[in-house]
């Protein structure tokens, strides 16, 4: 009987949807794992900084006074994004970052593809896209530096409701 085992892709972005679940962000959820020569360097999530209060605590910056979601734009969130996190993560301990694949569950916003390309990662495989116009400004700048992008289906969930 032949056993056959998931690839590095599949493995790393389950990683990083592990990460997601620690966010506490009510409108996204997005977890990140740098990795070269298959090994993780470092990883995050979306959320503020450290010690910080989450939204649930004292407010989404992201809703009006009665809890309606604001425009795009219009809200400054308390959070960083995944792929700040986890550079912070790695400058903290003094991990480069440079010659890595980035694994995330959502494609990047545009400033974070800006810090990305000047790490210098070399691809970035994702599951969703990023909403509004950053998604493509952001994959134009990969495509300018020569960062290879890949979207991955999300696996489908097992155990879970039936297609039938």
């Amino acid at each position: 009987m032949s056993k056959q085992r998931i690839g590095w892709d599949e493995l790393f972005l389950s990683i990083a949807d592990l990460y997601s679940r620690r966010s506490m962000c009510k409108y996204f959820k997005v977890g990140v794992v740098f990795v070269r020569d298959n090994r993780i360097l470092t990883a995050g999530y979306n959320g503020p900084p450290k010690e910080e209060p989450h939204c649930e605590e004292i407010g989404c910056q992201k809703e009006d006074a009665f809890g309606n979601r604001l425009p795009a734009g219009s809200g400054l969130c308390r959070g960083a994004h995944a792929e700040m996190n986890a550079v912070a993560n790695a400058a903290s301990e003094g991990v480069c970052l440079k010659n890595t694949k980035v694994y995330c569950t959502l494609s990047p916003c545009f400033d974070c593809a800006k810090v990305l390309v000047n790490l210098g990662i070399q691809e970035y495989v994702y599951y969703d896209d990023y909403p509004e116009r950053e998604n493509i400004m952001a994959s134009e700048l990969f495509k300018r530096r020569g960062i290879i992008t890949k979207k991955i289906e999300r696996p489908k969930e097992k155990g879970g409701k039936s297609d039938d």
